[in-house]
């Protein structure tokens, strides 16, 4: 069975609604055991509507949030009571495929899941990689999405590594990496992205050599390799582009069209919603940790928990 640890503090919705969407993967995965993490009273409702799932869940009640504004070191000492540190510890003494999902503060889960969990042998920084949707079912790993800002040409190598063996494991042999710069020639960019090039051309990785931002979703890479800085820009700028083109479609099938027409377009938009709507297609995956970690949306809702849940089955 497989087992995953919900942070339940530290979003922007309720933990009600983030419980939601774990009830729906508990219904949907008979092979999934989750625990809960988080203040009680914040969720004994919902805990108790479900009781038809009782064997397949349970709780550990926890009173100390991290919040934003807080020292993200606090998360990371030793017996700290912060539902985040709690979940991490419990992941650490959990055996077999189990992950944890948190939609806390990003920088106290990095430093905290390298304290209480560990690095990967090898690995000298963690980084954050996020899984985006450029078909229903296909995806492209960006890494790094926002950790690193101005990474060094041996991290992104490392990232390349990463991110490779992240495809690996959700079933692509030998994933094409790529390089994100400003062009494809071989000595564009700055002078860590041409000795990253170099490092990964050199790596015996399925170098693909580089790409620019407008191939990113085209799928012909399987990995990018990219700065924190850029990386996150681009995460971003996708969520942003992608609600605003879904929004202008929707109003305009809704002032040309009516009726039986007018539904079945919905109908489609809707069913490519995975494309545009960040809360479809999951979490940033914290790699270089020895055990599994999502950083799930600080505006998660049910919906992103539920892709977020999926998103880790699928890989642990």
């Amino acid at each position: 069975m497989k087992k995953l640890i919900l942070d339940l503090s530290g979003g922007d919705n309720s933990a009600s609604v983030i419980c939601e969407g774990a009830f729906r993967a508990l219904s949907d995965n008979a092979d999934l055991f989750v625990t809960f993490v988080g203040p009680e009273k914040d969720y004994s409702e919902v805990i108790a509507f479900h009781a038809d799932l009782k064997d397949r869940f349970d709780l550990i009640p926890c009173e100390e949030v991290l919040t934003n504004e807080d020292n993200p070191m606090l998360a990371a000492k030793p017996g700290a009571g912060y539902t985040m540190s709690v979940a991490l510890e419990t992941l650490s003494k959990t055996e077999g495929p189990a992950a944890v999902i948190s939609v806390g503060n990003t920088g106290a889960l990095i430093i905290a899941s390298v304290m209480k969990i560990g690095l990967e042998k090898g690995c000298k920084r963690p980084v954050l990689a996020a899984l985006l949707p450029y078909g229903i079912t296909e995806r492209v790993c960006l890494v790094d999405c926002g950790s690193s800002l101005e990474p060094t040409p041996e991290e992104m190598l490392s990232f390349g590594v990463l991110g490779s063996k992240l495809m690996e494991s959700r079933g692509i042999a030998s994933p094409k990496v790529a390089l994100m710069n400003v062009g494809r020639e071989d000595c564009k960019g700055t002078e860590s992205l041409v000795g990253a090039f170099k490092l990964l051309k050199e790596s015996g990785l399925n170098f693909i050599g580089n790409i620019e931002p407008d191939n990113l979703l085209t799928g012909e890479a399987d990995v990018a390799v990219s700065t924190g800085l850029v990386g996150n820009a681009l995460l971003k700028g996708n969520e942003s582009a992608g609600t605003l083109v879904a929004d202008s479609i929707r109003k305009g099938l809704e002032q040309r069209l009516s009726g039986d027409s007018l539904k079945a377009a919905l109908e489609v938009l809707k069913e490519n919603e995975c494309l545009y709507q960040y809360n479809e297609y999951g979490g940033a995956v914290i790699l270089g940790i020895r055990k599994h970690v999502v950083k799930a949306h600080g505006k998660a809702d049910a919906q992103t928990i539920y892709s977020c849940i999926n998103q880790a089955i699928m890989s642990i």
